[in-house]
């Protein structure tokens, strides 16, 4: 079997080669091992490039798995979206919020502390990619890709909200979400405005967000009027890409 042709498409394998679901999901797997490493390869030349196909095709050159992968074939593998390796970017930040915030033993936090603890690890992760998130920032910023910049929020609000422990349903599901998002993107938008600011210095930006919000769990009026506009779209791309 042709393990590029595996790697790019997997859901597709079946059509070809008719291979049992065990090699399917070996294949999906390794298909997401190998964006992860060329997305990190690809960072070290985003400073110079830019989140540009430009900048994958030159740390692809690094990555020994995509050696024999023309350039078609690596801009395949991301559906021929730069935002998508951007969303690849999101995800390793957020699986290394997670292991930050379980090496430092919060276990027994209430509610809201743990959620404002998961925003500060997300921002400890954060540290060493500064300057590319904020280009990351800029680039999502453009019209083409604001539904995917506002996926990718969701998904790290959502995140967020699993790890501790939500369980709602409904209306106070969405606009949780919704709420976290708004404190999340407000609390890195403070951390990165000054390059020397300090994470600490936005833990005290993050406690006015929360006493703003006050108790995070309640759904305000304002938050049922906006779930009552985009609970349709919401409930899209909360179910089918984050639960």
């Amino acid at each position: 079997m042709d393990k590029k042709l595996f790697l790019i498409k997997p859901e597709r394998i079946k059509l070809y080669c008719n291979q049992p679901i065990e090699i399917l999901i070996y294949g999906h797997i390794m298909e997401i091992n190998l964006k992860k490493n060329l997305m990190m390869k690809m960072l070290d030349q985003v400073p110079n490039l830019g989140w540009t196909w430009n900048a994958l095709h030159e740390g692809a050159k690094t990555a020994k798995k995509a050696k024999n992968f023309d350039k078609k074939e690596l801009q395949d593998l991301f559906d021929n979206k730069i935002s998508n390796i951007v969303s690849t970017f999101n995800d390793k930040l957020d699986e290394d919020m997670y292991v930050i915030f379980n090496a430092e033993n919060n276990k027994d936090l209430g509610t809201t502390d743990t959620v404002k603890t998961l925003i500060l690890s997300r921002l400890k992760a954060s540290e060493n990619y500064k300057s590319i998130i904020k280009t990351s920032l800029f680039f999502m910023a453009q019209p083409r890709n604001a539904y995917d910049a506002f996926t990718q929020v969701m998904k790290t609000s959502n995140k967020i909200w699993e790890i501790a422990g939500d369980t709602s349903s409904g209306r106070t599901f969405y606009s949780k979400r919704l709420i976290l998002s708004g404190v999340y993107s407000s609390t890195l938008a403070h951390w990165l405005a000054k390059e020397t600011r300090s994470i600490e210095e936005s833990e005290d930006f993050l406690d006015r967000r929360l006493d703003d919000v006050k108790k995070i769990g309640k759904i305000s009026k304002q938050s049922i009027e906006v779930f009552e506009k985009t609970k349709g779209e919401l409930g899209s791309i909360i179910t089918k890409k984050y639960r």
